[in-house]
């Protein structure tokens, strides 16, 4: 979406605050599910503690005492540890309009999906299993799904009353008002605390600690950003900007490395080099010269292993829809964009494009169910609302036009992360992002991030790199590793 097209609006919606002092009014006949609190130990890196595990709901009401919905959340709370000093983690998907459970049952949680150590999909029905690489020894878990995902509801039942929280801006001010709330019920004001965002999770996390900082005064320690997107003017892509195609490159590279299992961060220096040095300066300088394109487009064919003539069709600037469905076309295989590693068969062989991704479904699929049974058999928690792992009427309605930012008509976190790097010299960012990723190239994000004053990156800021796609935690290798990066994270020895 071109954002400069779009008039920003000058009057927002009333914002919407949680109170804890006030008694909220209802106005619908809506009813959360119960709270459900639960004792149960945990195993994580040979480690067995109890914990206290609430599963449960929070209003978030206007400023004239109304309840205008109720925020879910999943807490893990370690019982023998000292709650000045243990830290808090929130923890947060993306979307716009996907629950936690991605990050719940995929990755931090103490009960995971059952994949293979390769990341394929589990089988049906879901199996759950002891996570060995679960977060609880490292902090406390605060899993929360924003309005209109998992079993968060407006309290309205009005088609648009999830308006007021769908959009950049309210969205993140509903964030923080579910933070200080929790923080406050829960007498953990005191605590080291910290934001885990996957995907547009990642740009929640990277903007929150500036807006908690600033309007509540809550000062976060970290974020753990896990295939973010930070900048969105370096997904839009178009006919003037060929830097999300030069960006996107090194992943396609990544994907056909990976086939020849030759893949590593080492091997794509090269791909590196050729997309920000002469792919970048053919595009931007002769994307008609056939003559000067053509030694382009044979590399990047060679590159991607893609045939020449596709490349060639698209002047070497290859959409991703493009690449999922080409590169594997011969064996009538459709790749995901979430991870061009992992293929399925392609329900519409001959045709030029399709809808379906063989990762993404069959993920979403798995969570809804390993997710509603976790919710009776491991959390204790009743209810006749069905859990909604994604929700894509929220991205349809979402409201980009509030979350404008600076020069570029595109939502973005960059001068977020700038401004809590600045303010608090204690503060660290650590990036986790999947070779194999075609929605959030990881060298998007290395791109930002090497823009930012090096005074201020400088042993505070660090990114990794990991086998698999966007959801590389999918795979045992790469969890395990997001854990030990985890590590550096919090406080040594963990509390």
């Amino acid at each position: 979406m071109d954002f400069r097209r779009l008039i920003v609006l000058l009057l927002l919606a009333a914002p919407v605050q949680l109170a804890a002092q006030q008694q909220p009014t209802p106005n619908s006949a809506f009813a959360a599910p119960a709270d459900s609190t639960t004792h149960q130990r945990f195993t994580s890196t040979g480690s067995r503690s109890a914990f206290t595990v609430t599963a449960g709901t929070l209003p978030l009401i206007d400023s004239k005492g109304a309840q205008q919905a109720s925020v879910f959340y999943v807490a893990y709370l370690r019982d023998d540890a000292a709650s000045a000093s243990r830290p808090v983690t929130f923890v947060v998907n993306g979307g716009p309009g996907a629950s936690s459970a991605y990050l719940h049952l995929g990755a931090l949680g103490p009960r995971i999906l059952s994949f293979g150590a390769d990341g394929s999909l589990p089988a049906s029905p879901a199996h759950l299993v002891d996570n060995p690489d679960s977060w609880l020894d490292l902090t406390d878990l605060v899993f929360l799904d924003p309005v209109g995902t998992g079993y968060s509801r407006p309290t309205s039942t009005a088609d648009d009353a999830g308006r007021r929280f769908w959009g950049v801006r309210e969205d993140l001010e509903s964030l923080a008002a579910f933070i200080n709330l929790y923080l406050s019920r829960n007498n953990r004001m005191a605590s080291p605390k910290y934001i885990v965002g996957e995907s547009y999770g990642g740009f929640r996390a990277a903007q929150l600690p500036q807006l908690l900082d600033d309007e509540r005064g809550i000062s976060i320690s970290g974020i753990f950003l896990i295939s973010p997107v930070i900048e969105f003017s370096l997904q839009a892509g178009g006919e003037f900007n060929p830097l999300t195609d030069v960006l996107r490159l090194p992943s396609f590279a990544a994907v056909n490395l990976e086939r020849s299992k030759q893949l590593s961060p080492a091997m794509l220096a090269n791909a590196e080099r050729f997309a920000l040095g002469p792919y970048l300066t053919a595009l931007a300088g002769t994307p008609h010269d056939r003559a000067a394109l053509g030694p382009i487009i044979s590399e990047v064919a060679r590159l991607t292993g893609l045939p020449e003539s596709v490349v060639a069709q698209h002047d070497g600037r290859v959409p991703v829809a493009v690449f999922t469905k080409e590169i594997r076309r011969a064996d009538k295989l459709l790749v995901s964009r979430y991870d061009g590693s992992f293929a399925g068969p392609d329900p519409y062989p001959e045709a030029g494009g399709t809808r379906s991704d063989p990762l993404y479904d069959g993920l979403r699929a798995a969570l809804t169910a390993g997710m509603s049974e976790y919710a009776v058999n491991g959390l204790g928690l009743h209810t006749d609302l069905p859990y909604r792992v994604s929700n894509g009427r929220i991205a349809r309605q979402w409201n980009w036009r509030s979350g404008l930012s600076g020069d570029t008509g595109y939502a973005g976190a960059a001068d977020s992360l700038r401004e809590s790097l600045a303010s608090n010299p204690r503060f660290k960012v650590i990036i986790a992002h999947g070779m194999t990723d075609l929605v959030t190239p990881y060298l998007a994000s290395r791109f930002v991030v090497d823009h930012l004053p090096p005074s201020l990156v400088a042993s505070r800021v660090t990114l990794d790199l990991f086998s698999g796609g966007h959801m590389m935690y999918l795979r045992a290798d790469s969890r395990s590793r997001l854990h030990a990066d985890a590590a550096k994270l919090y406080p040594a020895p963990p509390l």
